[in-house]
Formats: structure tokens, C-alpha cells, sequence
């Protein structure tokens, strides 16, 4: 169960650090419920907060920051406001550490019996004086609201001594701001959530059991490196699609199958020697190094360089090797089409024919041509790729095959 979680948190990853920004409807349901709570801290709309705790006998403001709720059951007795308040509680800490400004004493006690629609909040009631906050004297509290009693006064200065203890929030917080915006509120909260869910997260399971089978630690910045800038390097759909099914192993091996049914033999489709993992089906077969070294030598003449093998260079598309950015691009692309032709024929026992990945290759720069001209219509040139080695090559094929 714990393994599963761990998938799923992978996949709600933002993009750009290696995810699939996968909805997560709990984290959304969250970040409604605290949209919500918005509402009970600017203490704005009246009449919905009137109408919200029509019974209850404190300020909102007692409940969301002094704990109130565990005095008075009231609060709990409504299921909505009970669930939103446990949402909040569960985020506080991670929010503040501190006693936020826009706490407004007054509110939290007097709610009820004054029935202001203006409360001042700690922002208004204190100053900073010599590096420390201060209460404000009661002549300038009159200025701010002239309802202020010197009993309201009281009031605040025992808050104030007991919040004091704690401390004041200064910095300009992520609540601040939400508070502070009417667009896209509950994405913004959501994004948040999001980032908390998934900050302990450092490094996903496919990626562990990708750094096991290669024998080394692949760097974060290798990972984000592919999903910020090398799968932008084409539009098509079935090419990102193979790398992302790469990267979290999608792909149903023999070894799986043969957990599920007892029937089915764990060894490898291919060589039927050794069991079918996922590493040994791409990688660790007779037949796939064999595959895998022809492609590389097809690559090397292409591009006209030396490249090691290494299963993360041709599985992944990770090369140490700086390159430039055309020879980058084709790089991907070819290592790219390789591997669809490979997991086409998935549960054959054969490999396949460099005529069909030279085909796939013709495919792709087809594609990649209508991209650029489509794009330049539009009145957004991307740069346009030279295929000029690939072109010779393919050509040079189409010769020795006459």
C-alpha cells in the first residue's frame, strides 16, 4: 500500500520536476475547503459569515487561531464547518509559526455581543517600535475605531501578551496572498498543496530502481533536464508518450504477469533463458544488446560522434556528453524512435528490422518539418532542425537496398 501511495505521489509531480500533474481530487477538494476559510479571515462578507455562525457565540478568528472549538462543541456540531476547520488545522502549521497580523482579538471575542462589520486587526492595533511590536495608545485605537471602549482595549492587551509570546508574522506570507487576490484562488492553494504533499518526495520510486539497474545516481538536474527541455523537442504525441512509459516502467514484463497468473512463465520473451524483468527486457537480453548495438553504430555514423553503452543514453535519453543542440535533439529523436520499434514487438521473440526504425525515423522528420511550418504560419518560428546527416544516411540506404 505504502509502494502505491509513493507511485501516486510521483504522478501528481508538476511537470517541470519530473511528473505528470496528475489530479489529485483529495488535494483539490483541500484546496476548496481552504478557499473557504479565506472568507472567515478577511471577515469581509458579512452576511455570509453572519449567516455561516448564526449560532455560534465567539469570532470566527477564536476558532481559526485560539482553539476555540475544543471549548465550545457548537462549532463542531455542524458537519461543513467541522470538516473545513480540521482542513485548516491540518495546514496552520505549515502556513504560520507564528501569530499572523490579520488576527483580529476583538473579533475572536466580541463578535457576538458588539456586532461590528469592521474589526481591526493586529496589523491596525499594533506598531513596531525599537525592533518590537507595541499596542497602538488608546487615543490612536479611537482614531481607527471610535466604538473602542477602554474594555475593548482590555481585551486586546490580554491577547496581545499572550500572542507576543509566540511572536508576529512579518513576511508578506503565501496566505497573505491569497487573501490579498481574487484570480485563480483555489489553483494557487492547490499548486501549494501540491508542493507540500510532495516536498518529502526527493526522489520517486522508478527513478530509485532506475539508478539500482544502471549502477549509478541519477542526478535531479538530469531528470528535470528531460521533462523542461529535451521531450519539447517534438509535438508528437507517441514520442513523449514512450519516453514517460520508459521512465515509470509502464511497460508489462514477463515477471509481472507471472505474479498474477501462476501459469505463466517469468522468463524472458525473447531469449526464454532469464526471467523477464523490466531491466533485462530492454536492456540485459542477448537480443536486445544486440539491437541496442547496431542502433548505436547507426547513431555514431549519423552524427558523426562516439557514444558509450550505456542504457541510460539509449533508454532514457541521459547523456553526460555535452553536445550541441542540433546533434542533442536528433539524438533524442533516433534513441526515441528505437525504442517504439522495440516495444512494438514487445512479446515477439525477434528484434527489429533497421528497416523499420529507419521508417520511424522518416515519420518522425516528416512531423518534424510540418511542426516548423506549421508554426511559422502561426507566427511562432521555433528553430528548424537539420536532418541533413539523416537525409544522406537515409538516402545512402535506399542505394545499397537497390
Amino acid at each position: 500500500m505504502a509502494k502505491k501511495e509513493t507511485e501516486n505521489k510521483a504522478e501528481i509531480y508538476d511537470p517541470g520536476k519530473g511528473g505528470l500533474a496528475t489530479p489529485d481530487l483529495k488535494l483539490y477538494f483541500e484546496a476548496s475547503a481552504l478557499m473557504w476559510v479565506r472568507d472567515w479571515t478577511k471577515l469581509k462578507n458579512n452576511k455570509l459569515l453572519n449567516l455561516e455562525g448564526i449560532n455560534l457565540r465567539l469570532g470566527w478568528h477564536a476558532y481559526l487561531w485560539y482553539g476555540k472549538s475544543k471549548i465550545e462543541k457548537e462549532f463542531n456540531n455542524h458537519f461543513i464547518r467541522s470538516a473545513i476547520l480540521k482542513i485548516w488545522e491540518k495546514y496552520k502549521k505549515k502556513l504560520y509559526d507564528k501569530t499572523p497580523l490579520w488576527v483580529s482579538p476583538l473579533e475572536a471575542s466580541q463578535r457576538r455581543l458588539l456586532g461590528w462589520h469592521n474589526w481591526p486587526n493586529y496589523k491596525e492595533l499594533l506598531v513596531k517600535q525599537n525592533g518590537e511590536w507595541e499596542m497602538r495608545p488608546q487615543q490612536e485605537l479611537r482614531e481607527i475605531n471610535k466604538k473602542i471602549s477602554w474594555y475593548q482595549v482590555w481585551q486586546v492587551k490580554e491577547h496581545f501578551k499572550t500572542d507576543k509570546q509566540v511572536g508576529f508574522e512579518e513576511q508578506n506570507t503565501f496566505w497573505e496572498k491569497i487573501t490579498q487576490t481574487d484570480r485563480k484562488i483555489i489553483t494557487k492553494i492547490y499548486k501549494k498543496l501540491v508542493e507540500w504533499e510532495t516536498e518529502k518526495e526527493e526522489e520517486k520510486s522508478h527513478m530509485t530502481r532506475w539508478n539500482e539497474n544502471i549502477g549509478r545516481k541519477i542526478r535531479k538536474e538530469e531528470w528535470e533536464g528531460i521533462w523542461r527541455e529535451k521531450l519539447k523537442y517534438s509535438y508528437a504525441t507517441d514520442l513523449k508518450e514512450n519516453w514517460i512509459k520508459m521512465a515509470y516502467r509502464w511497460h508489462m514484463t514477463p515477471q509481472k504477469l507471472g505474479k498474477c497468473y501462476k501459469n505463466l512463465k517469468k522468463n524472458c520473451w525473447k531469449c526464454e533463458k532469464v526471467e523477464g524483468t523490466y531491466y533485462h527486457m530492454w536492456w540485459g537480453c542477448e537480443k536486445a544488446k544486440i539491437y541496442w548495438k547496431k542502433i548505436r553504430g547507426d547513431i555514431e555514423k549519423i552524427l558523426e560522434i562516439k557514444l558509450p553503452m550505456k542504457p541510460e543514453i539509449w533508454l532514457l535519453g541521459i547523456t553526460e556528453q555535452k553536445l550541441e543542440k542540433n546533434k542533442d535533439k536528433l539524438l533524442f529523436l533516433l534513441t526515441t524512435a528505437a525504442r517504439i520499434c522495440y516495444a512494438r514487438i514487445w512479446k515477439n521473440p525477434e528484434i527489429p528490422k533497421e528497416e523499420e526504425w529507419l521508417k520511424k525515423i522518416q515519420d518522425i522528420k516528416n512531423m518534424d518539418r510540418l511542426t516548423f511550418l506549421l508554426s511559422k504560419s502561426k507566427g511562432n518560428p521555433i528553430k528548424e532542425t537539420n536532418w541533413d546527416n539523416v537525409t544522406k544516411y537515409l538516402e545512402g540506404k535506399i542505394k545499397q537496398s537497390k
